[in-house]
């Protein structure tokens, strides 16, 4: 079951500004009427029900939002490019790769983050037109959107997890009760990753996983140790499931609470449910076994047979119950804020000079804005240069000692400096 993976997003391109005047009969000097390139589209996560696990990401991982439409004359705004949401399970958490910065928590169905943000639309020459300059021969290029690779991690992978020790007879409740189809057999370890399945109860259900059975040592890595003790954090509730026909059912139960303490405290703190399985095998057994954990865990346990589902129906009742109030302090929680990747402030900028005698421009409002600027038309550079005067960026320049003729680089654009 994939429940980790890494996938490539970006946002649209923005359109593209265009150059155009007015033309009508009878008007003259109709002045620019250029229109500005639409919005690239933006590429939002999305929280969705009937979603448990991260394997439609798979086959695919690469992830583009829409491309914005161009300008028009008479100051039409290029359509938006199509933003697209992806789905993941409740309970995903999302980084940045290469940062490894967290980007948000999508713990509620519902819950949204934009993660590719969409260039922006080049402006057209309207924008451009100033009491000293009436008609701009100008336009702006349409910006590239936003390029991230993202991790996506499952960190509620159900809302109740099966735990116990190897052959407690985890797969075969798991299959009683739910839509699940698991590999059943008499020996240890027929599960080697998360099984997951749907219980409906009455109008109510919840998500149900088999988890790989623990051996003593897991929290120090043996068996399937981490991978396994990794699951256990993400479930809501715990079952916790003792085989009628071991000889000590609370040693059992120990080795398994004992194994959980000792990878991570916290999960004493997860609501626990406990259950004698295999009643079939000996019924005076089971409520003899069942009697012994009570008395050492002081409240009650349940008797069950998953192969004739006796016991399963009202166990299944009380799951559903402690997860929907599970979900209710989920809710009730104070939220925390989560970034979203963005630009860092358009106003900051820095400069300086690299080993090649270039003076580096760096600051989102300038680079983007070279950029978007397309040179070869006439007044382009012009009016770079008269922005870089505006935003203060050229009296730093003159100060770090930059002539005519020296390059400035914004980003991967060249400019020569004419100031």
């Amino acid at each position: 079951m994939l429940d980790a993976i890494e996938i490539h997003v970006a946002g649209g391109d923005g359109g593209n500004g265009v150059v155009s005047y007015h033309r009508e009969k009878f008007v003259p000097e109709g002045g620019p009427d250029g229109g500005d390139g639409g919005r690239g589209g933006r590429v939002f996560l999305r929280a969705v029900d009937d979603i448990y696990t991260l394997e439609q990401y798979r086959s695919k991982r690469k992830f583009r939002a829409g491309n914005g439409g161009n300008g028009g004359t008479n100051l039409r705004t290029g359509a938006h490019g199509e933003d697209i949401f992806l789905n993941v399970p409740a309970g995903t958490v999302v980084h940045e790769v290469e940062t490894g910065d967290l980007i948000a928590d999508l713990a509620k169905l519902g819950d949204e983050v934009l993660v590719a943000h969409g260039g922006r639309g080049g402006w057209g020459n309207k924008r451009f037109a100033t009491a000293t300059n009436k008609t701009p021969g100008f336009s702006q290029k349409g910006q590239a959107g936003e390029e991230v690779d993202i991790r996506l991690e499952l960190r509620l992978l159900a809302d109740v997890g099966l735990i116990g020790l190897p052959n407690a007879g985890k797969s075969t409740f798991l299959a009683a009760v739910s839509n699940a189809k698991p590999k059943i057999a008499n020996y240890p370890f027929t599960t080697l990753e998360p099984m997951l399945g749907v219980v409906n109860v009455g109008y109510g259900r919840f998500t149900l996983a088999d988890l790989p059975g623990l051996v003593e040592g897991a929290s120090e890595g043996y068996g399937l140790g981490f991978e396994f003790l990794k699951h256990i954090r993400r479930c809501r509730v715990l079952l916790h499931l003792i085989d009628s026909s071991s000889p000590d059912p609370v040693t059992d139960f120990e080795l398994i609470e004992g194994e959980l303490r000792a990878y991570d405290p916290k999960l004493e703190q997860v609501t626990r449910v406990v259950a004698v399985s295999k009643a079939d095998l000996d019924e005076e057994q089971a409520r003899k076994s069942a009697d012994a954990l009570e008395a050492h865990v002081g409240r009650p346990v349940r008797v069950i047979s998953a192969d004739y589902e006796t016991g399963c129906e009202a166990l299944v009742a009380e799951l559903l119950l402690l997860v929907n109030e599970e979900k209710t302090k989920d809710i009730d929680h104070s939220e925390e804020e989560m970034p979203v990747l963005r630009p860092a402030s358009e106003e900051r900028f820095s400069v300086h000079k690299n080993e090649d005698g270039r003076f580096v421009i760096e600051g989102y409002r300038a680079v983007s804005f070279v950029k978007m600027m397309d040179t070869e038309m006439p007044g382009a550079y012009d009016e770079i240069l008269r922005r870089l005067e505006r935003w203060g960026i050229a009296k730093v320049l003159r100060r770090e000692g930059i002539q005519a003729g020296d390059t400035m680089l914004f980003d991967d654009v060249e400019v020569a400096w004419d100031g």
